[in-house]
């Protein structure tokens, strides 16, 4: 959609009437869709009603202090995304403290200027708008690769069910055999006892064929499933990992590199199991793609112990390494050593922000150029509880 015919919504909270007119005058030969509310209560029921992109806040309202209006907005999850400019009367150290440690994104001083007010505003919108972008970009990356999982796993499990149709035509083929046989009166019992070897052989494989196509079937609707609803779900991590794995094993096949499982099987997270498979299948495309891109066997460990509050998980490669700056930088939006070669930058980023903003946990890397990578992510094992609790 063009940028311009987009409609930014933008609510101005004063308990003086005068004050929502003078900005509002402001705005008008803008294109935006402005409200006003004259009091905190009236302002938070008013956000529970309509979609408002940025909020314009008085610190000194008769019934409510603004900051503790931007503090109520922000403790709300359904809220917290909207920045928030005060209005003050001063620009103390501590009118700034408490503007941000309430929450608020910008702070500007009375008497308004109209210049002021509208560049703070754009500023905002452009915030709003890059934040938009990014997560469309990360969206759309998401998408791809569950197509492109879609695509492989569709090609691996033709192989099993292949073999499947082999197996029933070699059936049909040897019972019209054996009955033909059997009413000539013709058939010997070397001839039966052959089939029935035949058969049994011919049975253990269709069982492993359908074991392994079913297997793949379902660890990847758990894993794509997980992913698209981002439900708080408690799990078993060595079970679910192997699921994610399992969902690779078409990538996975192409090269040599080995990937070891050290997981101990007591560990059972209650958290956003989709969230914590779209972190490892990002961490597990970054080292083929950077790490293996000289090294025809690799080798990757997933590793984690059992502990009775955090959960650690350690991902180890030995790939080729990182550089100091390099090292400094992964994390960092659009950061790439290959761009124009299938890197976008936004892999490890989005791996950060995953784990910081949904997971509520950490993760952090160690490198050593030629001999490889670490990462350790370090999670709550009940997210529920520790948001109660909070």
């Amino acid at each position: 959609m063009d940028e311009s015919l987009l409609t930014y919504s933008i609510l101005i909270v004063d308990d003086q009437a005068s004050n929502i007119d003078q900005l509002r005058r402001y705005l008008e030969d803008e294109n935006y869709a402005i409200s006003g509310a004259t009091s905190g209560d009236k302002a938070i029921a008013l956000l529970n009603k309509i979609n408002i992109d940025i909020l314009i806040l008085d610190t000194k309202m008769t019934d409510v202090d603004g900051y503790d209006v931007c503090r109520a907005i922000k403790d709300e999850p359904s809220t917290r995304h909207i920045p928030i400019i005060i209005v003050t009367d001063t620009i103390e150290t501590e009118d700034l403290r408490r503007c941000f440690a309430s929450g608020a994104a910008d702070i500007i001083t009375r008497p308004t200027h109209q210049d002021i007010v509208k560049t703070r505003i754009k500023n905002q919108l452009y915030q709003i708008k890059q934040l938009k972008m990014e997560t469309k970009l990360r969206e759309s990356n998401k998408m791809a690769e569950l197509g492109s999982m879609v695509a492989e796993i569709s090609h691996e499990v033709a192989s099993p069910l292949g073999n499947l149709r082999l197996s029933i035509d070699y059936f049909n083929e040897k019972n019209k055999g054996l009955k033909k046989s059997f009413e000539s009166s013709t058939l010997t019992k070397s001839e039966l006892n052959s089939h029935i070897d035949k058969v049994d052989k011919a049975l253990q494989m269709c069982t492993a064929n359908i074991n392994l196509a079913s297997n793949i079937m379902l660890s990847f609707k758990q894993v794509t499933v997980d992913q698209c609803s981002n439900n708080l779900l408690t799990f078993n991590l060595l079970r679910y990992t192997k699921d994610i794995l399992l969902t690779l094993r078409p990538k996975l096949k192409r090269c040599s590199h080995d990937i070891s499982l050290k997981v101990d099987e007591r560990i059972e997270l209650t958290s956003y199991p989709g969230v914590l498979s779209q972190v490892l299948i990002n961490l597990i495309n970054n080292t083929l793609l950077h790490a293996f891109e000289f090294i025809e066997q690799g080798n990757i460990e997933i590793i984690a112990e059992f502990d009775l509050d955090k959960t650690v998980i350690t991902y180890r490669d030995n790939g080729i390494g990182m550089d100091t700056n390099s090292a400094a930088n992964a994390f960092k939006k659009y950061y790439t050593t290959k761009a124009g070669q299938g890197g976008s930058g936004l892999g490890l980023s989005i791996c950060r922000e995953l784990v910081e903003d949904l997971l509520e946990g950490t993760i952090s890397l160690e490198s050593t150029l030629g001999v490889g990578t670490t990462f350790t992510i370090s999670l709550d094992k009940d997210i529920a509880n520790k948001k109660n609790s909070d």
